[in-house]
């Protein structure tokens, strides 16, 4: 088989590299019994494949049809994973197998039974040929007592041995070892020993480690706080210990994969007894060392999972992070909105009148926690978590303030918080005018709101209190009325409005309009119900300038002297209609104090209305005051359409003898009280990670993941397929028959569910209800050389942002056609109560009129209201809605996934998934026919195969300057800084529903400052996992090697006659049967168990340092190893810091 492109497009035929021929002979090509090969070429493997997957169509002619589609597709980059390559079309020669590349085993119950079930369970997974996942913080931690057995338990990590061991003895279906998972979670008190189990040579070594890392763990790392070690509580251990249920310092309550027989809250949250406070830094750090030493852990961020799952609402996993209730004000440069409204929704957040753009999810459902509310001495107030931090003013001088973050938790009265300071941008556009700003203003201020109309009123006077009786208007006066009549003129209004009308004996003037009337219905009000609604929050700059100048030209004053002060006042009884004047001018950049309680709810007499006096009860009175500065930005920018007040205001102004005092934009904590339990959302708002809550300063806080017996199986689209006349001034991208081949591998992948072959009937019933695949793309990296595209550059971004933007779009509209065709999947006409926490979880049922205990189909559930769907509907809304009305045929549809192999035999090693190529050419080991040993065969990158084929014969990848040096773009993984890496997953992930696999390789010498950070930027830019790989000779595990790396390690092999011998990596060396690389060989001892020397190494002699021979005999049995290599190992040992 020959990688081809079209003639005189791409290019020109290109044989299997040897390498390449070799992995599809092992890992693919179909054999009998006896071991004898059934086909002949890869070609051949594509066809078993296509026919296969064509024959689940419901008639001869379809199935011929398709047929001749899949091959089609196959042939143009349509790559199915591994387990559908090597066994769709096989039933008949491997029955036992499986099509399916990821499991995930049920929930393990902390028992004896169920442990050793799920082994068993494992046992026949692996057997089919499948991976499996497992999560391990379910088992209780090493010492705790077993009261059934009368013992102490081993702990998970003693379990997870003895599922590694049966991995390690069970032979996959294939020439396939088992692939096993394990997650494990950040809080678990073994997690330190988890950590560090891949330290002990030979230990864990059939397993993938990953850390289940919450955003609660994040956010205290960021502020710098200690983290529980915690494990779910008994009510007979609780009895037992005597932990205290209400001390935050022996119990956190976290959701928990079960239940059964644990102490649980009203939420369905699990007690957890805390064993141990560690600091979180120091826990990131170890996690971090043992990263930098032996690339594991990896890092899962389960939260964001969970948040972006398709099936969140019957699907959950935990989660808890710092976050702020649904009813707070964010502003952004489309002016302030509510956290509800900006749920699912990118968005631009506006702080300190800067605009940042905020992650492609805007805010996000985080749980239902308990929230605290912090509140200030001038008015202001926030409810959030007590962990979510604030910017806290810790130094104040007349000319200068530093702050830091604090968490609202720690927060104490007297304590200085910053507010927004928004004078710099306190413009935004949005609904309704000038005018009906003003005209609701005085509305509000005073005026009747009734079922036929709305009413202003005026008095002759400035203030009914001024009115003489004499009927004279004062100047003021008229120039409300008149601004008033001319905004209602502008208005839509019934032909016999007749402006202002006075009322007989009372001084009053009236002015009657259903225009205004119907204008404070469309904002929210109700007769006798006049608040300051969302909607007119949400109202233009404009639009709330002029509602604030009605408002205070009806109740608003001016006051005080250059000796006294000035002031600006507002008094009303009604303390939320203050409280939102009070946010309304601080988006503008004025600055107000909020005085509670000026005048307390008292009786008096008042006149009755009939000549006499009658006693009234008073509500209390509040006021909002304007001062300082404040005064001059309020002249400014709202000041009052009452010329009188506006006079008095500027000559008061005018009097002073230098400038008013400077606002500094704080405010001193009043108090910090608990508030209760509230559905809470965050939000990622990269490079400044703040935002604007009510005027506060706020801080935001790898592989396929699926729920408990949850499988998925994979494939990937070639994107140099596609790449069409390279390396010349004709180059494109043939995005035409990109789209068609996901169109038609789609249907292939669905076909795949119906011959699955999975081993448990959970497992089938979970993909057959579900339906879920994870389509993704390999070849990236190359085709972006191919492209003239440097991987790290805005460009590669922008393409890897749209390769997967076009493959989720035509994913979707193929999986309503064949949901029309077909059927949608089984989870799309089940019906799901509506619960308080998926009311929580997706605010958007709300906003649509959903309540608890209202029914819905999962079709509404997935489509309507999932973050990524609705991030779909964004590009194609009428594609959602044909969604959310008939369901799609799957719930997922994409993922990227590692695609090693399949992108060597297949693609003629083209670079594997969404990464970069590793090297241009270099060495890969291979497991050996023998299931024990590697095999190390040299291999090319793709890119520079089609290079020398039609550019330069003689490239050379070495070459520095010169005819033959390779152009810029041929970048491989090692010359790619970390940074750029993340920002390549972070393009793609907003359009791959599922995980991204993703590993950043840094270099050997790498230095640990500058690795320390990784998995922290990951989690900023709102990633859903990350590894890394930095090979380290002392452990050595890799799969693709560069010779300049084995070169430069050495090892040290101690034989049993007593001599020593030296050998550079690289060096070819037959030890017993077998010929591998030294490196090869000292890894493999390693892992067998043959003791590794520590401490300082002894001098050898020159004999010993790489004796002659090629490959070198060493005819004695080796019993000691080391790793000369001075760079193999962390600068500091993470247990002895």
């Amino acid at each position: 088989m020959s990688q081809t492109g079209d003639p005189g497009n791409g290019p020109p035929s290109l044989p299997l590299q040897p390498a390449a021929r070799d992995v599809w002979d092992r890992k693919y090509r179909l054999r009998d019994a006896t071991g004898r090969p059934l086909e002949d070429t890869p070609a051949e493997t594509l066809a078993r494949v296509a026919r296969a997957l064509a024959d689940v169509e419901a008639t001869p002619a379809l199935r011929e049809h398709w047929r001749e589609r899949f091959l089609w597709a196959l042939n143009h980059g349509a790559l199915p994973a591994g387990r559908i390559l090597a066994n769709a079309g096989a039933r008949d020669h491997k029955r036992g197998t499986s099509t399916i590349n990821c499991t995930v085993s049920g929930t393990i119950h902390d028992t004896l039974d169920e442990i050793l079930g799920k082994l068993r369970e494992a046992g026949l997974t692996l057997q089919s040929g499948a991976g499996i996942g497992y999560e391990f913080s379910t088992l209780r931690p090493k010492g705790a007592w077993v009261a059934g057995a009368g013992a102490r338990s081993s702990g998970p990590l003693s379990f997870m041995d003895v599922y590694d061991q049966m991995c390690r003895t069970i032979a996959s279906a294939g020439d396939r070892r088992g692939a096993q998972m394990a997650t494990f979670h950040i809080g678990h008190p073994d997690v330190l020993e988890f950590i560090e189990a891949k330290r002990e040579p030979g230990r864990l070594r059939q397993f993938n480690l990953s850390l289940l890392v919450p955003d609660a763990f994040m956010a205290a790392l960021d502020a710098g706080a200690d983290w529980p070690l915690a494990f779910p509580l008994s009510p007979a251990e609780q009895a037992r210990t005597g932990a205290d249920l209400q001390d935050p310092k022996q119990v956190v309550w976290r959701h928990w994969p079960e239940t059964e027989g644990y102490i649980t809250d009203g939420h369905g949250r699990v007690a957890c007894r805390v064993q141990q406070w560690i600091p979180a830094a120091a826990l990131w750090e170890q996690v971090m060392r043992a990263t930098y030493d032996h690339a594991e852990p990896g890092v899962i961020f389960i939260d964001r999972v969970n948040a972006e799952n398709n099936n969140g609402f019957c699907e959950s996993i935990r989660a808890a992070n710092p976050c702020v209730t649904a009813d707070t004000w964010v502003q952004t440069d489309q002016g302030p909105r509510q956290v509800r409204t900006l749920v699912d929704r990118a968005f631009n957040a506006r702080l300190d009148g800067n605009d940042h753009p905020s992650g492609s999810e805007g805010f996000f459902f985080t749980g239902v926690r308990p929230v605290v509310i912090v509140r200030t001495g001038e008015g202001h107030a926030l409810r959030l978590t007590e962990d979510h931090r604030v910017r806290r003013v810790i130094r104040f001088t007349r000319h200068t303030q530093e702050t830091d973050w604090c968490s609202a938790g720690e927060l104490h009265p007297g304590d200085l918080i910053q507010l927004n300071d928004h004078r710099a941008n306190a413009q935004w556009h949005g609904n309704f005018t000038a005018s009906q700003g003003y005209l609701l203003g005085l509305l509000v201020g005073d005026g009747t709101l009734k079922s036929d109309a709305a009413v202003l009123s005026v008095w002759a006077g400035s203030s009914k209190a001024d009115d003489a009786g004499d009927g004279t208007i004062s100047s003021g006066v008229k120039a409300i009325m008149r601004k008033a009549e001319q905004a209602v003129r502008g208005q839509k209004h019934r032909s016999d409005f007749a402006g202002w009308s006075k009322v007989a004996g009372r001084g009053e003037y009236r002015l009657k309009c259903v225009a205004l009337r119907d204008l404070a219905f469309e904002v929210g009000m109700r007769p006798g119900n006049k608040p300051i609604t969302p909607a007119i929050e949400c109202g233009s700059s404009e639009f709330c300038r002029s509602f604030l100048r009605g408002f205070y030209d009806a109740d608003g004053s001016v006051q005080g002297s250059q000796i006294k002060g000035v002031s600006v006042r507002l008094a009303q009884s009604d303390i939320a209609r203050l409280e939102a004047v009070q946010r309304m001018l601080l988006r503008l950049g004025i600055a107000s104090k909020l005085y509670r309680n000026r005048r307390i709810e008292r009786e008096c007499y008042l006149p009755d209305g009939k000549g006499g006096e009658k006693a009234y009860t008073t509500r209390a009175q509040h006021e909002l005051i304007i001062s300082g500065e404040n005064i001059l930005r309020f002249a400014e920018f709202v000041g009052f359409g009452d010329t009188d007040k506006q006079a008095s205001l500027e000559r008061l102004i005018q009097a002073y003898r230098r400038r008013p005092n400077r606002e500094r934009f704080v405010a001193r904590v009043a108090s910090v009280t608990v508030d209760g339990e509230e559905p809470v959302y965050d939000v990622r708002i990269p490079g400044i990670n703040a935002f604007d809550a009510n005027g506060f300063h706020t801080h935001n806080c790898g592989e396929q993941m699926l729920p408990p017996y949850g499988a998925c199986l994979l494939g990937s689209v070639d994107l140099t397929r596609f790449v069409q006349h390279p390396f010349t001034g004709k180059l494109r991208f043939d995005w035409d028959t990109y789209r068609e081949v996901v169109a038609v591998f789609t249907r292939m992948l669905d076909n795949v569910v119906e011959i699955h072959g999975l081993p448990l009937a959970q497992q089938a019933e979970a993909l057959e209800r579900t339906r879920r695949h994870g389509m993704g793309f390999l070849g990236l990296g190359s085709a972006l050389a191919m492209m003239g595209i440097r991987y790290d550059s805005p460009e590669a971004a922008a393409f890897t942002e749209r390769a997967a933007r076009e493959l989720a779009l035509t994913g979707w509209r193929t999986g309503l056609e064949l949901a029309r065709e077909k059927g949608p999947a089984p989870l799309m006409y089940e019906r799901f109560t509506v619960t308080e926490h998926l009311l929580a979880r997706y605010p958007a049922l709300a906003e649509d009129g959903i309540r608890v205990g209202d029914v819905l189909p999962g079709r509404v559930l997935h489509a309507r209201y999932s973050p990524y769907m609705r991030r779909i509907a964004g590009l194609d809304p009428a594609l959602v809605a044909a969604l959310a009305e008939e369901g799609a045929r799957f719930t997922h549809h994409s993922a990227i996934a590692p695609t090693g192999t399949i992108a060597l035999s297949f693609g003629n090693n083209v670079s594997n998934g969404i990464e970069p190529s590793f090297a241009h050419t270099y060495l890969r080991n291979i497991l050996g026919r023998d299931g024990a040993t590697r095999d190390t065969v040299p291999v090319t990158a793709y890119e520079l195969l089609a290079w020398r084929a039609l550019v330069d014969p003689d490239a050379d990848p070495e070459a520095k300057q010169g005819p033959h040096r390779l152009p810029e773009a041929f970048v491989t993984a090692g010359d790619i800084a970390p940074r750029a890496h993340l920002a390549i997953q972070a393009a793609a992930q907003p359009w791959i529903d599922a995980a991204i696999s993703k590993t950043i390789n840094v270099p050997t010498d790498c230095p640990f400052e500058d690795f320390r950070d990784l998995y922290r930027e990951a989690h900023a830019l709102g990633l859903k996992g990350c590894t890394t790989y930095r090979l380290n000779p002392a452990a050595f595990q890799g799969v693709l090697l560069r010779p300049e790396d084995l070169a430069h390690s050495r090892y040290r092999f101690i034989l049993r006659d007593g001599r020593c011998l030296s050998l550079a990596g690289d060096r070819w060396v037959r030890y017993g049967e077998h010929r591998e690389l030294a490196a090869n060989l000292y890894g493999q001892l390693r892992e067998r168990g043959i003791r590794e020397t520590g401490g300082e190494l002894p001098a050898l002699s020159p004999e010993c340092i790489d004796p002659p021979g090629d490959p070198l005999e060493i005819n004695v049995l080796v019993v000691e190893v080391a790793c000369e290599t001075p760079h193999g190992v962390s600068p500091v040992c993470p247990v002895c810091e």
